[in-house]
């Protein structure tokens, strides 16, 4: 098994495009979608982009795997340069396999079949992504450094199987098949290829797969149960909020592995000063500890903190 280094630029922007469409969008992005609509609003021609965008990545539905190519680099004019050295061939053969089940295929997908080439794609995806992406990328990379951490921080507690069973709720590890919510039936054989997880900002609700690849790449929502504890008043917080209060039962959550001052203080919407002071408290009653490491002060979870925090999610 492995997992990403870094946040993967090109299935950030297609399960962002996804989000803006899909009903029941969860609270963390809500801000994110209020600011691109006015952003679409101030670019021209915005509203037709956004629409053509929307029509590669439908809110139900596939999507061809060419848009988020198995490029292991945050820098997404790499990920557009894959797209637009695909040959072909293969551009076609996946396509074929993305609508070969589809009563009506897309029109941009029937002009892309016919002619091939993949600029027109990558020059609206540039765009969706310098609008939509690049301004939240610091957030997305903080966010998906967090989660790494924490699959780093399992693995160390509990081996591979412990990482399998808490690597989001929708799925769940039966020994030896990895069984995921999806919507449609599928079977992946791994054949001996390994598993790439890729925790990703703007996936939520259940994890995402490529439909054909040498690679098998599962794409994970970033935080799992703690990210929903940090970001929603769901009944987990209110049941830690009863006992420590709510900032630091949000806050406590939020830490879920290795987390700095400022990080907590953007996550949470509160001042640095206000972060050291609920910091100081929880350190106090043993459920975290506080290292410095050069100019930035980092907070982890001890293992009081981590029962604390499971018996709010039970």
């Amino acid at each position: 098994m492995r997992v990403a280094r870094t946040a993967h630029p090109t299935w950030e922007a297609a399960l962002s495009i996804n989000s803006l469409q899909a009903p029941g969008t969860p609270a963390h992005l809500w801000h994110w979608r209020g600011g691109l609509r006015e952003a679409v609003r101030r670019s021209p021609d915005g509203s037709r982009r956004l629409s053509a965008a929307a029509a590669l990545v439908p809110a139900a539905g596939r999507f061809p795997d060419f848009l988020t190519p198995p490029v292991g680099d945050s820098d997404v004019e790499a990920h557009f340069a894959a797209i637009l050295s695909l040959p072909a061939a293969d551009l076609r053969d996946d396509l074929r396999r993305t609508f070969a089940h589809r009563g009506a295929v897309p029109r941009w997908a029937r002009r892309l079949f016919a002619d091939g080439r993949t600029d027109e794609i990558v020059e609206l995806l540039r765009w969706y992504h310098e609008l939509a992406v690049g301004p939240s990328w610091p957030v997305v990379q903080r966010r998906v450094d967090a989660e790494r951490a924490r699959y780093t921080q399992r693995l160390l507690d509990d081996g591979v199987e412990g990482l399998f069973r808490h690597l989001h709720p929708s799925i769940r590890w039966r020994n030896p098949v990895l069984e995921a919510r999806y919507p449609v039936d599928r079977t992946i054989v791994l054949a001996g290829r390994g598993l790439t997880v890729v925790p990703a900002h703007f996936c939520w609700g259940g994890p995402v797969t490529f439909l054909h690849t040498e690679q098998p790449t599962l794409v994970c929502p970033a935080g799992g149960l703690t990210s929903v504890m940090a970001t929603e008043p769901g009944e987990s917080v209110r049941r830690l909020a009863a006992l420590i209060g709510r900032t630091r039962a949000r806050l406590l959550a939020q830490v879920v592995a290795a987390a700095t001052t400022g990080g907590l203080a953007a996550d949470l919407g509160i001042s640095a000063a206000s972060v050291s002071q609920h910091t100081k408290a929880l350190r106090e009653a043993g459920l975290l500890t506080t290292t410095r490491s050069g100019p930035a002060v980092r907070h982890v979870l001890t293992p009081l903190g981590r029962a604390v925090l499971d018996a709010g999610q039970g």
